[in-house]
Order: C-alpha cells, then sequence, then structure tokens
C-alpha cells in the first residue's frame, strides 16, 4: 500500500455535517471493486470517478506512520461522497514492525506487554478520529500494518500482541477491527493469532486476481463470511470520466462504510500504458512500454524457488484485467532487470524441467525466430527482453570463450605475440600466456599483446595464448608457436676466436675501444656468426 510516512496533524473539529454523515454512514457488506490513494480525492475526481467500475474508497484517518496530508478529509467530504454512492474503507497507520525495513518509521516494541499497550493506545486513537469524521458505530477500522522481513521470532510476537490489543480495544469502542498487510508477512503473522483474531483482513497481494479466496499464505477457512479484502494490483495510474488517480486496486467482499449505488459496467478494454513492477523480493524490475498490450492487464514478476541448476529465478506473467486470462505473447518487448550483478551465471529461461540458455541480444533485437535475449549492463547486471511470459533466472556459465587467433613475431631476440578479443556469453575475464602447456602470466580482459624473452636453447618454448571467464571457463588454448634455437652455420671455425665477441660486444655496445686482436678486415665467417649470435632464436 505504500501509504507510511511522517504523521500530518489533522485538528478535529465536529460541523453540524456530521450529524447528516452519520444519518447517511450505515456498515453493510459491499462486494466489489476498491481503490484507495494516498491523499483522499477531491469530490469533482470521485464525481468522475462514478464512471468508473469502483465503488469502495480506502481513506487514511490518521496514525503515528500516516504518509500524506488530507485536505478533503472532512465530515462534510465524507457526507458527499457516501452521498456519490461510494463505501468507505478507513485505515489507520499506526505504529509498524519491529523488523520493518523502510527508514524512518516509528515502529511497535518486540515485548508484547508494550506492544499490547501501544495497540489499544492505536485502537482509542483510530477511535476518536472516526467518531471526528461521522463514521457510526459497527463501522469497520483497518490497521495498516506494512510488510515487514520474515522469520523474525521477536518481531512477530510484537505483532501479533499490538493486534490483538488493537482488536480488544476496537470491540470495547463498538467498532470492526481489521488488519491490512502483506500477505506473506503481516497477515500470515496475525492468521497464527491463537486468540482474538481481527474481524476483517485485508490482503495485500499484488498477483492480478480479482479474488479474496486460494491465496497461499492465508488459510481459505479463515475470515469466510464476508471478511476479506484482496489489494490485487499495486500503485499505477488510472483514467474516468476524464480524471487521472495514483491508486492501488482491491477486491471487496467485506463489511464497508455506506455504500448504494452499483457501478456501471466494466468499461471496453483499454491498452495498458508503459509500467514497471518490482519482484516481491526487490531484487528484480519488468518494465514495459505502451505498445507492449493492447488491452487492460495485470503484469506480476514473482520470485520463485529455482531448480537446477539456476541460482536466482522470477517468474513473468502477464493476464487480462477483466477476466485473467493469460497473455501468451507482446506486442513489444518486455525487460526484465536483475538488479545484482552476476559474475559467472548466464540468463535462461526454464520450460518447468529444463533450462536454455539465451542468447545475446544483438543490434537486430527481438524477432519471431529470437523471442527472449539479454544484455549485459555497464554495472555487471543483466537486462532480458523478452516477448512471452515465463520463469526467468541465472544459471552457471558453462560455455568457455572462444579460442584466440595469435599472431607472432620475433623481434631483437623477443617473441611478440598479439591477437584479438575473445568472445564469451558473460565476456572474458582474463588472458593466461601458457608456456609449454602452462600458465606463465595472466594478463586482464584488455590485454592484446605481450612480450616474451629467456628461451632454452636445447628445451622446450612452445607459446599458446587462453581466454579465461568470469566463472572460470577456459578457452581452447590458440595454435601453438614455437621458438627454437636457430641452427649453427656450417661455415664457421670449429672454435671461434675470443677477438670475434670482443668485436661483436663492441660493435652492438660501442663500450670502450676497438679490440686491438681483431683484424681490421675480419674473416666472411665473422659476419656470418655475428647475424647467427643477434638472432639464435626463430619461429618454427
Amino acid at each position: 500500500m505504500r501509504r507510511v510516512g511522517v504523521l500530518v496533524a489533522l485538528a478535529f473539529v465536529l460541523p453540524s455535517s456530521t450529524i447528516a454523515a452519520v444519518r447517511q454512514a450505515q456498515p453493510t457488506v459491499f462486494t466489489g471493486y476498491g481503490f484507495d490513494a494516498c491523499s483522499a480525492p477531491s469530490l469533482a475526481k470521485l464525481q468522475a470517478w462514478t464512471a468508473s467500475p469502483y465503488r469502495a474508497v480506502g481513506i487514511y484517518i490518521g496514525g503515528a506512520n500516516r504518509a500524506c496530508s488530507q485536505p478533503n478529509l472532512t465530515p462534510a467530504w465524507v457526507d458527499s461522497t457516501l452521498g456519490l454512492g461510494y463505501a468507505l474503507l478507513p485505515l489507520y497507520v499506526g505504529l509498524q514492525a519491529p523488523c520493518a525495513s523502510q527508514s524512518g518509521l516509528k515502529k511497535l516494541s518486540t515485548v508484547p506487554a508494550t506492544a499490547a499497550s501501544q495497540g489499544r493506545a492505536a485502537a482509542d486513537d483510530s477511535a476518536v478520529r472516526a467518531v471526528a469524521l461521522g463514521l457510526p458505530g459497527g463501522s469497520p477500522l483497518f490497521l495498516d500494518l506494512e510488510g515487514y522481513a520474515l522469520h523474525n521470532a521477536a518481531c512477530t510476537r510484537g505483532v501479533q500482541a499490538f493486534v490483538a490489543a488493537w482488536t480488544a480495544e476496537l470491540h470495547t469502542q463498538g467498532l470492526l477491527a481489521g488488519v491490512y498487510g502483506s500477505a506473506a508477512s503481516t497477515i500470515r503473522d496475525v492468521a497464527a493469532i491463537t486468540s482474538g483474531l481481527p474481524d476483517l483482513v485485508w490482503i495485500a497481494d499484488w498477483n492480478g486476481v480479482q479474488g479474496v479466496f486460494g491465496d497461499p499464505y492465508v488459510s481459505d477457512a479463515l475470515w469466510t463470511d464476508h471478511q476479506r479484502i484482496h489489494q490485487y494490483k499495486g500503485g499505477h495510474k488510472e483514467t474516468y470520466g476524464g480524471v487521472t488517480i495514483d491508486v492501488d486496486s482491491s477486491y471487496v467482499d467485506s463489511t464497508v462504510v455506506g455504500g448504494t449505488a452499483p457501478p456501471p459496467p466494466p468499461p471496453a478494454p483499454t491498452p495498458t500504458p508503459a509500467g514497471q513492477v518490482s519482484s516481491s523480493d526487490g531484487l528484480a524490475t519488468a518494465s514495459w512500454p505502451a505498445a507492449a498490450f493492447a488491452t487492460d492487464v495485470v503484469v506480476t514478476l514473482t520470485t520463485v524457488t529455482p531448480t537446477a541448476p539456476a541460482a536466482y529465478a522470477v517468474q513473468l506473467a502477464v493476464t487480462e484485467s477483466d477476466n485473467q486470462a493469460p497473455v501468451p505473447a507482446f506486442g513489444a518487448p518486455v525487460t526484465i532487470h536483475l538488479l545484482q550483478p552476476a559474475p559467472g551465471a548466464i540468463p535462461a529461461v526454464s520450460d518447468g524441467v529444463n533450462w536454455t540458455q539465451l542468447p545475446r541480444l544483438t543490434a537486430a533485437g527481438l524477432s519471431e525466430n529470437v523471442q527472449s535475449a539479454y544484455s549485459i549492463e555497464a554495472d555487471g547486471t543483466v537486462e532480458i527482453q523478452t516477448l512471452l511470459p515465463g520463469t526467468f533466472g541465472l544459471v552457471p556459465d558453462t560455455r568457455p570463450p572462444s579460442r584466440p587467433v595469435v599472431a607472432g613475431r620475433m623481434v631483437r631476440n623477443q617473441l611478440m605475440l598479439s591477437w584479438q578479443a575473445a568472445t564469451d556469453d558473460v565476456g572474458v575475464q582474463r588472458y593466461n600466456l601458457l608456456r609449454n602447456g602452462t600458465a606463465v602470466k595472466s594478463l586482464d580482459a584488455s590485454s592484446r599483446r605481450v612480450t616474451v624473452q629467456g628461451f632454452s636453447p636445447s628445451g622446450l618454448n612452445v607459446f599458446r595464448v587462453q581466454a579465461v571467464d568470469a566463472a572460470g571457463n577456459a578457452s581452447q588454448p590458440s595454435a601453438a608457436l614455437v621458438v627454437v634455437a636457430a641452427k649453427r652455420p656450417p661455415a664457421l671455425p670449429r672454435a671461434v676466436p675470443r677477438w670475434a665477441y670482443a668485436l661483436y660486444s663492441w660493435q652492438h655496445t660501442h663500450a670502450g675501444g676497438r679490440p686491438k686482436a681483431a683484424p681490421k678486415r675480419p674473416p666472411a665467417w665473422y659476419w656470418i656468426w655475428s647475424a647467427w649470435r643477434s638472432s639464435p632464436y626463430r619461429l618454427k
């Protein structure tokens, strides 16, 4: 619901219109569609929205963590809204769970006795605010308790003590007690209260199902008699009568305040505008352009337990809003962004049994033949573009990089190696220089050349280059470049005289003077020997 934040104070004065509101507002059972907005919409907007299928409106009457100001929320507004035929669903955003992750929240205690005292105080405050708005006895008041981390026993005990006290205290005030919250955390813990369950629940599970039963976290055996509301779609914008409001959508089968006029027939299908949803764990998003869907749809991205060998998976589902029929294909790509870098993993799609690695997205984009593909962002995260719903995940990268193609040449008794970049599914991490099959040097992924020297005159000098990716997959080594010692020219004397070495050194360093023992005109063999000594190795 995401309506928590800093409380905006609202002074209550009981004008004469309160009496009229009390006369008109009567608790009753309503079945149909409802919405809530952070601030109560103006009467003009609600008048325009009589063209919508919604006939129940959630209103935030107070609480320590209420986020938005409520300039419209007065007894006169309540009276007029009920007169338009809307039902009201009062919400109170009180203290939040001790293990709630959102910063800046005022939180309830983990000590059950303290939490119970806080729950009673919240109930009393909500009852005062309900009376100030002209809501009659028997009205439902919903405690807005946003989702929180699981598997925290102290947190759960505090929440349960707070809710049990909230419920009991509202009963003493002649009001019905309701609780809104995440199906997977709030409602699951509330359902486990051993004594004093709230009268009503408002289940937040954005799965697109427009009904109140069948949620995997909430037993259908609880709250069976018109005691449920299901918030099936989170914050999004809808337009009716030329007026756009950012709302959460719910299906209601519960006691409400007022509500008399039947809703109009459902509107004709309209295209879904561009939008985005997050996965249930917040580690992935799905976004789409306006051209993706021809009718109004519900898009959900659900974290699922992956089957081997995947380490992480999400399920993208798209259903039509009016009849929950699955949408089998999209008119434009939906982009799934996995928000955590995944070195050593590659995107894949599952058919429920096997995983198939996705191809890299090319400049040609998706097509009839390539309906899902991926790219790696600059920050190392993965984006998947798809024209189909399905289960997408990350599997270990088992494909090695391509084999480097290496060229070499001898320059001044050194081997100069160069190569073009190898290709890989998720990118080359490094290159290894192999000498006689053993890695002797590691080079970063941007390297394209290396210089080698110091060869064995009688042993092996076999050099190759190998690409390695982030998962440790190594490519096939490049073709071998073999350095061998050049053969001794046959025309040399059996023992080369010392003056030849001295003369060679002087000619190449110019250190000292010319050797006196060297002949002024060296013999022809000397020049053959000098060239051999300068390049004693060659590429085989």
